[in-house]
């Protein structure tokens, strides 16, 4: 977000050569004037942004793109559902449109006669709470006090040029008074009076690539060392949210240097975390070549169970500057926002970022400890073990090729069909293969060696370099040979009854159950409102007893109880919160069942529970006929 910020333009097209034919490039040079976008955010605190587009055109039939398969997102969720007020017009006069019938995203229009260019209007409607789908669009953007603005849920664009290289010069307008961050370049001159700004000119890739933040309560703080800028860039509803521990901000500071220990390299010039502190917001990350839209609650860095729960999201976001933008699977570099993705490979997009920074940096910084983080793991390892009965039937593989079916879902069900298990498995996974790396070379060498190979290289502005599983493969390979294309296979694309728990194990550690406690576990149910009972009852409560979900085949499940039924009285107590905890520990020194009344729909039911093993949590026990390679994986790498 420092000058200069325009993406290269020679490193952009030399990558989208290999990406687009000769003739959308040559009809891209044919046509240099720019796209013209000027949006209006001063209404946006009550949820409307008004957008202006001023589109270079010819006589003749035109077809206007809305971008549908967002980047990041990896799905087809540009949110076309919340535009409002679309208008087309050519020298002062209104020109009719109609929308393809089979593609809801274009719309056609006919430029008349000696016609240069068309005028587009639109209203972008920011919805007061998340509409369910999953993605940004369908999420608020807004509160009375902040707003980020999503480009892509602003603009349309000509189909059947090279959208990827479409010159555009945006302005933006902002509430007076509100202070904002980018990755974009300003213009010189551009920072105008009342809010006004004009960005330098870019590529429609760049601007989508380059969401703002803005907001009245605001501040930015930098980061990183010189030779790795990073800033932190916070929009809060209240003052409170900004005072951060000094001890928290320490560690945050720690994982741009962790990162470069880790990578040798970096592929920004400048980083923006962009972080609004929020609790009307959907708490969430999305990652951009040089920022990222963090979303937060407003206790993210003062409360303790909201920071075990989010603390990793910066990190998680940082990585994929390497893991996802500069290397990204090939089918997901695609050239135009209305192509498909091929999500298949989100399991190293996705999984290999979970690993590398939710776990690696985020204890190796000190956001977590050692034992947090051991905590978190054992977490993941029994949720995805003893939670996903249906992991029977479906392959982790599936869970990122179906990511446009399966994002947003309720929780109901989710250990029957499965969720995005592809982030939290795989990253058990690639956990794995790290102590495979150690183990084969003596401790030569690691997952670190991995990341230097294939996501460092020389340091370089933003650039998108794809890869294949074969090259994936290859890279692991010329770090340790082995055969990596058998170990993916059998863990990633076959059906897998049990989680994949090797890493663990061949880190010098096992999963284990006791009844005190999991750290991680007890705070995020915490933060989330909710009843853990899921290794033993086998359901999630919400505070008021509603069933959230149910693991099919447990105790619970067994007894008649499913997702949405109400408990009302448990082991003979009227339903509170503590009421479950306290009948699965008196159940322990009985052998009655666990009798639970609960409302389904308008039946009050009884249900006769046997469970009589006490609580059970998730945890990771010393294995001493092992060596401890986790000590050595989570060590601090950076200066």
């Amino acid at each position: 977000m420092f000058s200069p910020r325009i993406l290269p333009r020679l490193t952009l097209i030399a990558v989208l050569t290999a990406l687009i034919p000769n003739t959308a490039t040559a009809a891209f040079a044919a046509e240099p004037r720019p796209l013209e976008l000027a949006v209006d955010a001063t209404d946006a605190p009550r949820g409307v942004f008004h957008s202006r587009l001023t589109i270079p055109a010819a006589p003749g039939a035109l077809t206007l793109a809305y971008p549908k398969w967002v980047q990041g997102e990896h799905a087809p969720s540009g949110p076309i559902m919340q535009v409002a007020g679309f208008t087309v017009s050519a020298g002062g006069k209104t020109l009719a449109w109609r929308r393809d019938p089979l593609e809801m995203f274009l719309v056609r229009v006919e430029v008349p006669a000696g016609a240069r260019e068309v005028e587009v209007t639109l209203d972008y409607l920011s919805p007061p709470e998340s509409l369910g789908g999953g993605g940004y669009g369908e999420t608020p953007n807004a509160t009375p006090h902040l707003l980020i603005v999503d480009w892509h849920d602003l603009l349309v664009y000509p189909l059947g040029t090279n959208a990827m290289e479409i010159p555009v010069r945006a302005t933006l307008r902002l509430p007076a008074g509100w202070r904002y961050d980018s990755a974009l370049a300003v213009a010189a001159g551009g920072a105008g009076k009342d809010g006004a700004v004009t960005f330098a000119p870019t590529t429609l890739y760049t601007l989508i690539d380059s969401p703002v933040l803005a907001g009245e309560i605001f501040e930015t703080l930098v980061m990183g060392p010189p030779e790795a800028p990073v800033h932190l860039s916070m929009a809060a509803d209240q003052r409170a949210s900004l005072a951060i521990p000094e001890a928290r901000l320490a560690a945050y500071r720690r994982v741009p240097a962790e990162a470069l220990a880790l990578f040798g390299a970096r592929h920004y010039r400048a980083y923006h975390w962009l972080l609004a502190l929020s609790d009307t917001l959907d708490h969430n990350g999305l990652e951009h070549h040089e920022s990222s839209d963090n979303r937060g609650p407003a206790d993210m860095f003062t409360d303790e169970a909201q920071l075990m729960r989010q603390g990793n999201l910066l990190p998680h976001e940082y990585i994929h500057s390497w893991n996802g933008k500069y290397r990204r699977p090939a089918g997901l570099a695609t050239r135009d926002p209305q192509e498909a993705l091929r999500t298949e490979l989100l399991w190293t997009y996705e999984g290999l970022t979970r690993y590398l920074g939710d776990i690696l940096l985020t204890t190796r910084s000190g956001i977590r400890s050692v034992e947090q983080t051991r905590e978190y793991l054992a977490w993941v390892a029994a949720n995805q073990d003893r939670n996903r009965p249906g992991r029977r039937w479906r392959p982790l593989a599936d869970t990122a090729e179906s990511v446009q079916i399966l994002s947003g879902l309720p929780a109901a069900w989710t250990t029957a069909r499965r969720t995005l298990d592809y982030y939290d498995e795989s990253g058990l996974i690639w956990l794995e293969a790290d102590t495979i790396l150690r183990q084969k070379s003596k401790g030569t060498k690691s997952l670190d060696d991995f990341c230097r190979a294939f996501h460092g290289g020389a340091s370089t502005g933003p650039a998108l370099k794809p890869y294949t599983a074969d090259d994936l493969y290859a890279a692991l390979g010329a770090v340790v040979p082995h055969d990596w294309r058998g170990f993916f296979a059998e863990r990633v694309y076959a059906v897998q009854p049990r989680a994949p728990l090797g890493g663990i194990e061949g880190a010098g550690w096992k999963l284990v159950y006791t009844d005190q406690p999991n750290e991680f576990q007890k705070l995020r149910a915490k933060s989330s409102k909710r009843i853990d009972e899921s290794f033993s009852l086998g359901v999630w409560l919400k505070d008021d007893g509603t069933i959230d979900d149910i693991v099919v085949g447990s105790p619970a499940w067994e007894a008649g109880l499913g997702p949405g039924m109400k408990l009302v009285a448990v082991g003979g107590r009227a339903w509170a919160p503590e009421a479950v905890p306290a009948a699965v520990q008196a159940a322990k020194a009985s052998t009655a069942p666990i009798e639970i009344a609960a409302l389904h729909g308008d039946v009050l039911k009884t249900f006769q529970v046997k469970y009589h093993e006490g609580e059970r949590y998730p945890h990771l026990e010393r294995d001493a006929s092992r060596p401890d390679l986790l000590a050595a994986i989570l060590a601090p790498k950076g200066r």
